[in-house]
């Protein structure tokens, strides 16, 4: 069975990709009955396409060993959920009070590292990830942390980026003599 951590959203994304559309109306079912629709239709075919930019995975056995173990981007349990919001709380506090320990939570250096080193394993979480490359603007930190993804949010954040960079509007010069006529 796929284990519960996948959302609906990763099962919807499983049909659409690996093109599962014998399940019917798949968008409006609850996730348990889309989760036992996805296994039954998985153990009826014996190929998929391999897909390199999503799910990684290259024949049908990976994929079922991918949707019956738990699903690396879920944070497992609340507590470890609120606990990550209220540190990368803690260090926005710290980034938005400029640096600086008044105010915050914060004694010293290495309790600002020791967050930020919990907090980046959780790297999917946009906050996250904003909050650490906020962080690398502290001079007192004594080294750049980067923020620990998948290789979906890695691909995801690639190809933002390159959407971003091709509609943004750019500006181009060319040097030359030209001649303007006001008559």
């Amino acid at each position: 069975m796929i284990h519960p951590s996948h959302s609906k959203k990763d099962l919807i994304e499983v049909v659409e990709r690996f093109q599962l559309y014998q399940i019917e109306d798949y968008r409006s079912h609850r996730k348990e009955r889309l989760a036992l629709y996805v296994w039954i239709a998985l153990q009826d075919i014996s190929y998929v396409v391999p897909d390199d930019e999503y799910f990684f995975v290259s024949d049908i056995t990976e994929l079922r060993s991918y949707l019956t173990t738990i699903c690396v981007k879920q944070i497992t349990s609340n507590s470890v959920k609120y606990d990550v919001c209220d540190r990368v709380k803690n260090l926005n506090f710290y980034i938005k009070g400029g640096f600086a320990f008044e105010g915050t939570n914060y004694e010293s250096i290495d309790a600002v590292v020791s967050d930020a080193d919990f907090v980046r394993n959780f790297g999917d979480l946009p906050s996250v990830r904003k909050a650490l490359l906020n962080l690398g603007e502290d001079p007192k930190m004594p080294m750049k942390l980067y923020p620990v993804m998948t290789r979906r949010v890695q691909q995801r954040l690639i190809k933002n980026t390159e959407i971003k960079r091709q509609n943004t509007p750019k500006f181009h010069t060319r040097i030359g003599h030209y001649t303007i006529d006001f008559t």
